[in-house]
């Protein structure tokens, strides 16, 4: 005999198969790959000493600082609102965010880090 949570577990595990829609195979991935690759670009960082931040806020923890000059890439641009926005960024008003690698892991685990977008510029 099965126990209960087995039988719970396999029927969530269908469920979730089920619902997981398939691909056709190598051209898809190659496809999705070239989708994503052109929506990135090149950033190069224009203000002093610019902090990369865990999360896109002002008081958000500090994971590094980039010199003017430094190349980043992003692949997305974080819109802010009045929560999110900062009022003197590299001499701007702002409340757009790039993401980028911070090359240090956050608090939260995550690789990425968060530039405000008035301290860069699209290279």
């Amino acid at each position: 005999m099965f126990k209960p949570s087995t039988v719970f577990a396999s029927a969530i595990l269908a469920v979730t198969l089920a619902a997981v829609p398939l691909t056709a195979g190598p051209a898809s991935a190659q496809t999705t790959a070239q989708t994503s690759a052109q929506a990135c670009r090149s950033l190069r960082v224009t203000g002093g000493n610019v902090a990369i931040r865990d999360f896109p806020f002002t008081n958000g923890l500090v994971l590094r600082t980039l010199a003017t000059g430094t190349r980043l890439t992003t692949c997305e641009l974080v819109r802010g609102t009045g929560a999110n926005s900062y009022p003197n960024k590299c001499g701007k008003r702002g409340a757009d965010w790039y993401k980028v690698r911070s090359g240090r892991t956050t608090v939260t685990g995550s690789p990425f880090g968060y530039v405000p977008a008035t301290c860069v510029s699209v290279a």
